[in-house]
């Protein structure tokens, strides 16, 4: 891969660019504890995982979907009642999961990693646009500024704000339309071989695979990085 060759680079937002802090499941068991719901903490990250069902990959939409704060929380209410029902020792506490998942949204922070500022930069001062593409929730753009992380970017695609998800092609169709590129000349990094991997070779960009945990050491339908201070070697 010749360096004049990439014109553009995309990144998903969550455990690529940034990641929960404080983390997920801690989070999750101080605000049961506040709320007075009791949880079995060793069934809480098979809870997790059971709900994490939720975000696989879904079946397209025909049309574009209107952004609905409304359709948000029904669904993240109902990943909540998939944990409670999980891990809470009480099983009436799935009738909580709304006061669950409003006050664990209301302290939800996001933490930077410690890569991503310099490699934003480095691929900044070498001419090529950045962008982000994400299967979020309406509020990414506020997350960013809130981060410090918004003016980093030249395209911002929220996709409960766009109506389309990862990896469906509308989504990364509408990123290069933005950004003024063609597939063939954009890398598109992220966490997820569903979402981020499959959706970018089903739309004709270049995926890169971050593996910040070490989950995917067999991985190799597409490069793999451990942080983002490696993309510079693909490019």
């Amino acid at each position: 891969m010749e360096r004049d060759d990439v014109h553009a680079v995309f990144f998903d937002a969550g455990y690529t660019l940034l990641c929960m802090d404080p983390p997920q499941e801690i989070l999750f068991l101080q605000v049961c504890s506040d709320l007075g719901i009791a949880i079995d903490d060793a069934r809480l990250e098979n809870a997790v995982r059971d709900a994490n069902v939720m975000l696989a990959p879904r079946t397209p939409a025909s049309v574009r979907r209107p952004y609905s704060i409304e359709r948000v929380d029904t669904f993240w209410i109902e990943y909540h009642r998939v944990v409670l029902k999980g891990c809470a020792v009480d099983a009436a506490a799935v009738d909580l999961a709304e006061p669950v998942y409003r006050t664990f949204s209301k302290r939800l922070g996001w933490r930077v990693y410690d890569d991503v500022r310099p490699s934003l930069a480095g691929l900044r001062a070498r001419g090529i646009a950045l962008g982000v593409i994400s299967n979020w929730t309406g509020d990414l753009e506020d997350v960013l500024k809130r981060i410090g992380l918004h003016s980093s970017f030249d395209v911002i695609i929220d996709s409960a704000r766009l109506g389309h998800e990862k990896p469906h092609p509308e989504i990364f169709a509408e990123a290069l339309r933005r950004a003024g590129v063609r597939p063939q000349v954009a890398l598109h990094v992220g966490d997820s071989i569903e979402h981020d991997v499959e959706g970018a070779l089903g739309s004709g960009l270049r995926p890169v695979l971050i593996d910040r945990t070490g989950r995917h050491a067999a991985f190799d339908r597409a490069p793999r990085v451990a942080d983002l201070s490696e993309l510079a070697s693909l490019l």
